[in-house]
C-alpha cells in the first residue's frame, strides 16, 4: 500500500510533488499557487503526498520529482483542504490528514475526488458534510473580445486598498468561502504588491478583478466582483478580457477561472470570451 507523507515543509513539498503538479497546470493551478505562495512565506500549511515509490524521490534538474505521486491534498487554515488524488487515494489522503489536522473543516476539490475526501472524513468524525458550492473550472488561451462599455481598465494602487478588502469580502460571502477580514486584506495586499489587481472605471470604480501569480504558465482569474448597483452592464466581461489579455501579454500560456454552477449568466459570459470548461469542483464544508 502507497505510503502518505505529510510535512509542513513547502520546499521539501515540492521537491516531492512538484513535477507531477506541473503535469496538469490548469487543473493543479490552485495547488500550484497555494505552493508558490507558502514557498515564498505563507502562513502555513500541511501538505500531504501519496507515492507508489516508483521514482517519487527522483529530483529532476529544477528541483522537483520525476514521478510516483499519486495524490496530494493541502490545507492552508483558514482555507479548505484542496485535494488532487483518484477517489480511492483521496479516502487515503483524508483519513491521513485528518489524523494530523482534526481542525480540518472543508475540502474543494474535482467533484468526484472532493466527495470521496468527504465522505472518508464523515465515516472517520461522525461529523456531517455539506456542499458549499459547485463550480466548473475554464481555461482559455485566446481572448474573444466582448462587445465594447464605456469606462476603462486600470491597475489598481494603494489608494483602492479599502475598496478592494470590502468587495473581496463581498465576493467571499456571496460564493460561502468567506475566510474573514485579515485574509482578506492579506491578499489585497499581495496582489497590490504585485500589480495583480485591477478595476474598471466609468465615473468611479465599476468592477474589480484580481489575478493570481503565474505559475506553470498559468494565471487564474479571481475574485471577479461587481457591486450590485453596477452589475448587468458588461463590466465584468470587459475587465475580466482585459485582464486575461494584460496576463497572456505578459507570458502565460493560459488563465484560468472558477465560476459557480448556480449562476449561468456568468458560465455563459466567460464562454463568449473564450473560456472553454475543464472540470467540475466542488467545496465541501464539515461540521460535527
Amino acid at each position: 500500500m502507497e505510503p502518505v507523507s505529510i510535512t509542513t515543509d513547502a520546499d521539501e513539498f515540492w521537491q516531492r510533488a512538484g513535477e507531477w503538479l506541473r503535469r496538469e497546470p490548469v487543473l493543479r493551478s490552485v495547488l500550484l499557487t497555494t505552493v508558490d505562495r507558502e514557498r515564498r512565506g505563507g502562513s502555513g500549511g500541511t501538505f500531504a503526498l501519496l507515492a507508489d515509490g516508483a521514482g517519487a524521490d527522483a529530483v529532476g534538474a529544477d528541483g522537483a520529482a520525476a514521478g510516483g505521486v499519486t495524490g496530494v491534498a493541502v490545507w492552508t487554515p483558514p482555507f479548505r483542504v484542496y485535494v488532487a488524488a483518484p477517489p480511492v487515494q483521496a479516502e487515503r489522503l483524508a483519513l491521513a490528514m485528518l489524523d494530523r489536522c482534526p481542525a480540518i473543516d472543508g475540502v474543494t476539490g474535482v467533484t468526484d475526488e472532493s466527495a470521496a475526501f468527504a465522505q472518508a472524513w464523515a465515516g472517520h468524525t461522525g461529523g456531517t458534510v455539506a456542499v458549499s458550492m459547485n463550480q466548473r473550472l475554464f481555461e482559455l488561451d485566446v481572448v474573444v473580445p466582448p462587445r465594447p462599455v464605456s469606462g476603462a481598465a486600470r491597475l489598481a494602487g494603494s489608494d483602492d486598498r479599502d475598496l478592494l478588502v470590502e468587495w473581496t469580502l463581498a465576493f467571499e460571502r456571496e460564493s460561502n468561502a468567506a475566510p474573514g477580514a485579515s485574509v482578506a486584506e492579506r491578499v489585497v495586499d499581495l496582489m497590490l504588491a504585485d500589480g495583480r489587481a485591477w478595476l474598471w472605471d466609468d465615473d468611479g470604480p465599476a468592477c474589480f478583478v484580481g489575478v493570481s501569480r503565474t505559475v506553470s504558465g498559468v494565471a487564474r482569474i479571481a475574485p471577479v466582483y461587481t457591486p450590485p448597483g453596477r452589475r448587468r452592464r458588461g463590466y465584468a466581461s470587459a475587465l475580466v478580457a482585459a485582464v486575461s489579455q494584460a496576463v497572456l501579454d505578459a507570458g502565460a500560456g493560459r488563465c484560468a477561472l472558477f465560476t459557480d454552477l448556480a449562476n449561468p449568466t456568468a458560465n455563459h459570459v466567460y464562454t463568449a470570451l473564450g473560456y472553454r470548461p475543464v472540470a467540475d469542483v466542488t467545496a465541501y464544508t464539515f461540521s460535527r
